[in-house]
């Protein structure tokens, strides 16, 4: 069983020009111990609910919370609004980094395109050995 899930695409470009923009980002921990750099990314979480957030340093403040991250759930998965989920194919606690600049398509260009094409929503679809990331125009209802 697919999880599916869609964050807000306007939003997402927002964390997403920040972490391209900034000079310094916070690693994965495979960069870290390999001693490479990260070239910027969405850091996609899954802790207390599932949502992203920059990858820049200086991170990205929430203008609503002192001391917080700027963060975008994905629909349905924030647990102070949406109550607490679970779905199988996630598994446990995780930070994964989808990269913005790697080629031969990078996810930044997709994401510019996307929006000014008027799309909508980021949909990763999670299934328990791989995930796939594009642009949608609507949310499908499961």
């Amino acid at each position: 069983m697919t999880a599916r899930l869609y964050f807000d695409l306007t939003d997402t470009l927002r964390l997403a020009e920040h972490a391209v923009a900034a000079d310094e980002h916070a690693p994965t921990f495979t960069e870290r111990e390999d001693g490479t750099l990260c070239p910027g990314a969405l850091e996609w979480v899954h802790d207390h609910g599932v949502y992203l957030m920059s990858s820049g340093l200086p991170r990205l403040a929430d203008p609503n919370r002192s001391e917080a991250n700027l963060i975008v759930y994905a629909h349905g998965w924030n647990p102070d609004t949406d109550g607490p989920r679970h779905h199988p194919d996630l598994g446990d606690d995780f930070v994964e980094h989808l990269h913005l600049t790697e080629a031969p398509t990078p996810l930044i260009d997709t994401l510019r395109a996307a929006h000014a094409a008027g799309y909508r929503w980021l949909h990763l679809s999670v299934s328990a050995d791989t995930y796939e990331v594009r642009a949608t125009r609507t949310r499908r209802h499961d």
